[in-house]
This record gives C-alpha cells, sequence and structure tokens, in this order.
C-alpha cells in the first residue's frame, strides 16, 4: 500500500492542476509584458487600467517603487513567469518539480507584499498588478495542493531538483542588473539643463502621488535638485496646494515657464529633455 497523501506521477488531478497553472502562466506574462511596455509608455500615452488616482496602473507603473537597482519591477515579473511556464512544462513529466513550483510561487508571494506595500504608500490600486497577484495566489495553493499529495521527498533530492533553476534565476537577476545598471550609468548628466530651468524661471507643478512626476526625477537622476518642484498634493511634504489651485494646475507634472512670477506658457505632462530646451529656450 502506497503512504498516506501519495500519489501516482501520472496523477489525472496533477495533470489538470499542471495544466491550469501553464493557462495562468501564460496569461500573468502577457499582463506582466503589458506592465513591462506601460512602464516606457504610459507616460505619454497612460493606460488602459487608468481609472483615476485611486485605481491606476500607471501610478503605480513608473512611481518610485516601479524599479529595484533600475530595473522594472514588472521585468521581474515577466522573467519570473517565464520560468515558472519552463518549469511547469518540465513538471507535466516530472511531478518531482512540484516542489519547485512550491518555491517560485513562495518567491511570487514575497514580491506581492513588496508591491502592495507601494500600493498602500501610493494609495493607489494598480488592476493589472492585482490579476498577477491572484495567479500568484492560486499557483500557490495548487502547488501546495501537489506538494502534500506526493510521497515525502528527502531534502538533498530537494536540493538537487531546486539547484539548477537556482542557478539559472541568479543568473538571469545579475544579467537584468548589470545590463539595467550599464545602460543607467551612460545616462546624459543633465544637471545643465535642470539648473538652467531654474534660471530662466521654470517650475515643476508635481505631486508625490504622480507616476509620471516620478519618472521624470528618475530621468534627471541627482540632478533634479536643482529643479524647483511645488508639491501640489494636499498630503505632499512641503505642500502648496493652495498655490497649485491659484494657478489653475488641472494635473500633474504642470511645467510652468514664469520668470519673475509671470507666466508666459505651460505644458501639462511628460517632457523628455529634448522637449524641456526647447520649452524653456535653454540650449544646454
Amino acid at each position: 500500500m502506497s503512504k498516506r497523501g501519495s500519489v501516482k506521477s501520472n496523477s489525472p488531478s496533477n495533470k489538470l492542476f499542471i495544466k491550469i497553472i501553464l493557462v495562468l502562466g501564460f496569461l500573468g506574462l502577457l499582463t506582466s509584458l503589458y506592465l513591462v511596455k506601460s512602464h516606457y509608455t504610459g507616460i505619454e500615452q497612460g493606460s488602459v487600467c487608468d481609472f483615476g488616482e485611486t485605481i491606476s496602473c500607471s501610478i503605480v507603473n513608473t512611481s518610485i517603487y516601479s524599479e529595484i537597482f533600475n530595473v522594472p519591477v514588472a521585468v521581474f515579473g515577466a522573467i519570473w513567469f517565464v520560468v515558472l511556464l519552463l518549469m511547469t512544462w518540465k513538471a507535466m513529466k516530472n511531478e518531482k518539480l512540484v516542489v519547485g513550483l512550491l518555491a517560485m510561487s513562495i518567491v511570487g508571494l514575497l514580491s506581492m507584499i513588496y508591491l502592495i506595500g507601494a500600493e498602500i504608500i501610493l494609495q493607489s490600486l494598480c488592476p493589472f498588478c492585482t490579476v498577477v497577484h491572484v495567479i500568484i495566489v492560486i499557483t500557490f495553493i495548487l502547488s501546495l495542493i501537489m506538494y502534500k499529495r506526493q510521497n515525502k521527498i528527502p531534502k538533498k533530492e530537494v536540493i538537487n531538483i531546486l539547484r539548477p533553476w537556482i542557478g539559472l534565476m541568479l543568473l538571469i537577476n545579475f544579467i537584468l542588473f548589470l545590463g539595467f545598471n550599464l545602460l543607467s550609468a551612460s545616462k546624459e548628466d543633465l544637471t545643465p539643463l535642470a539648473q538652467c530651468l531654474t534660471e530662466k524661471g521654470v517650475n515643476m507643478y508635481g505631486s508625490f502621488r504622480c507616476g509620471v512626476c516620478a519618472q521624470t526625477r528618475s530621468m534627471f537622476g541627482d540632478a533634479f535638485e536643482y529643479v524647483k518642484e511645488i508639491e501640489c498634493h494636499p498630503d505632499g511634504k512641503n505642500s502648496q496646494w493652495q498655490l497649485c489651485l491659484d494657478k489653475s494646475i488641472k494635473g500633474t507634472p504642470t511645467w510652468v515657464l514664469e520668470p519673475n512670477g509671470v507666466e508666459q506658457k505651460r505644458y501639462k505632462g511628460f517632457l523628455n529633455a529634448d522637449e524641456l530646451r526647447e520649452f524653456s529656450g535653454c540650449q544646454v
């Protein structure tokens, strides 16, 4: 008689669960790839899941919490789903890899803590991020059920099963960190432009909850300290929301050219470095 809680490797119920995880993994990968695209293009175009300040993919997906060491969190999500799909496909023939699916889902759950924490801080819900979270939770539940049905696998064998997958994840993450940080290291120094903007009387009316504002700060890097930003959210640090009301600021960021307090022109939305040079007249 087999041990209590064990099943054959070709258990129909396990096969069904694995197929469900495959479908969910593919859906999660598509969602993550859209979030990667939105991270870069959402600045100008917005996202299909933007419904306001409290429900918005763009606010969360372009905030200061949307990158870790210059790597977009959405990229980590896409890589996680690629590895999950590969592992799930192999688990169709070798159910011992169920322990790997369980380990992957635990890593996914830990990442959820960070992302949900970011949403709480930003006071904004990212609907597509929530889709990813639900997929991770379902994957964890299914993996846990399958794992408990199996014969107990010795720790040494578990380590041997997980070792190549851990190595793969470490290698991919190392390449990501290296690639994205090398790219960021080669970014243009915008200190002269930032200083010129202030000299010309250009102010950025922003908000600590504004994803596009966060992306603008990221574009300038350390040079942003020379840009004069006016906080328009009433809950923001050193808020000047009354001034923003008096200036009829309808959205953030809004760039206003106002030398000596006299407004000459304004632009609402994202401006890259060249567009800011044209807007301000700075030739640096």
